[in-house]
């Protein structure tokens, strides 16, 4: 299974690199029909970083710090990016490649199983639902995902991501059916699915 290189972190030349990349890769793009509000933040801060990279040449600390706090930013970005990604590509190195991320096929560490067991879907207030698996040894990162058609080959998820394998949406649509499942994501960004879990929301 493929997992996204991270070289992104290192080095602040391959974060402008990889970060156009993405962005020019990612819009429009059909594999990644449903991408997380990160990446048109990421088209909006990128040039703002790329100045700030450049004001921070002649070593002024203010100019450094301004240029530090945002490639933090910029790395948030770029890793909850690459954690939608994972999640949908499955693993698929074709995939990663098409998202503008770096790809091996290197595994190290610990593995996920290869599904989750159960997944439970408690309903709350007018329009809110609670998503609860168990925790997975290795996971890095949670996709609590839900649909409002059927789910097929060619599903578009709703994603939000957490350290968490409890999530609780809300703002959903009473009296309307809805498909929920969550991936949990590992260090090595193998992937583990839940079964999918459907409720009419109150």
């Amino acid at each position: 299974m493929a997992r996204i290189v991270a070289k992104f972190k290192k080095r602040q030349n391959d974060l402008m690199t990889i970060g156009q990349r993405v962005i020019e890769k990612m819009e429009n793009n059909t594999v990644f029909p449903n991408p997380p509000a990160a990446l048109a933040e990421l088209k909006k801060l990128l040039p703002e970083f790329q100045a700030a990279l450049s004001n921070a040449e002649g070593r002024d600390k203010e100019m450094v710090s301004i240029k530090n706090d945002k490639k933090a930013i910029i790395l948030a970005l770029l890793q909850e990016l690459a954690d939608y990604v994972t999640a949908t590509s499955k693993g698929d190195r074709t995939l990663i490649f098409n998202s503008g991320f770096d790809a091996t096929n290197e595994s190290r560490g610990s593995t996920l199983p290869p599904s989750i067991d159960k997944l439970e879907v408690e309903l709350g207030p007018s329009g809110e639902a609670t998503i609860r698996a168990k925790s997975v040894t290795g996971a890095k990162s949670y996709a609590h995902q839900y649909t409002t058609e059927p789910p097929g080959l060619n599903t578009i998820w709703s994603s939000e991501f957490s350290s968490e394998s409890v999530y609780t949406f809300k703002d959903l649509s009473s009296d309307k059916r809805y498909w929920f499942r969550v991936v949990a994501i590992g260090f090595n960004r193998q992937t583990a699915n839940s079964p999918v879990v459907s409720r009419v929301i109150q």
